[in-house]
C-alpha cells in the first residue's frame, strides 16, 4: 500500500496515543486476523467519488471510510470509537502523499456480533484527499 490513502489512515490511527493506549498496534486494513485479540478496528473504503473536471483531471478524491470499532463490551467499543474520531475527525494534513483535504464524519451505528461475540460501533467519514 505505498502512497496510498490507507497508508496515512493507518499512520495516523497509529500515531493516536489515546487509540494506541487501547487498541495497540491492532488496526487492520479490510478484515481482522482471526487470532486477533480484542479490541482492535477494522477500516475499509466504502465507495469513492472523483467530481467532474472541464479538461484536466484536478486528482480531488472523496472517499468515504467504515472504521469498526470491535471490542467485548459497548463500553470498550464505544472508548475505541471515541479514540478513532479524534484520530480521523476533522484531520487535514498537506505533508502527506496523498495531501489530505479533510476528513469529515458520517454516521455511525453499533450492532452485537452474535458469531462472534463481539460489540461494534461502526464510524463512517468522508475523506477528501489529492491522488498523487
Amino acid at each position: 500500500m505505498a502512497d496510498q490513502i490507507e497508508d496515512v489512515i493507518y499512520s495516523r490511527l497509529q500515531a493516536t496515543s489515546g487509540l494506541t493506549a487501547l487498541v495497540s498496534t491492532r488496526c487492520y486494513p479490510i478484515r481482522r486476523p482471526a487470532d486477533a485479540s480484542l479490541p482492535l478496528v477494522v477500516f475499509e473504503r466504502l465507495s469513492e467519488v472523483t467530481p467532474l473536471a472541464m479538461v484536466s483531471d484536478p486528482g480531488n478524491v472523496t472517499a468515504r471510510f467504515r472504521f469498526s470499532c470491535q471490542a467485548d463490551t459497548p463500553e470498550n467499543a464505544r472508548a475505541v470509537a471515541a479514540q478513532v474520531k479524534v484520530a480521523i475527525g476533522y484531520y487535514a494534513d498537506s505533508t502527506t502523499t496523498p495531501v489530505v483535504q479533510g476528513c469529515w464524519p458520517d454516521g455511525s451505528f453499533e450492532d452485537f456480533v452474535m458469531s462472534a461475540d463481539l460489540v461494534e460501533v461502526s464510524k463512517d467519514f468522508q475523506v477528501s484527499y489529492l491522488e498523487s
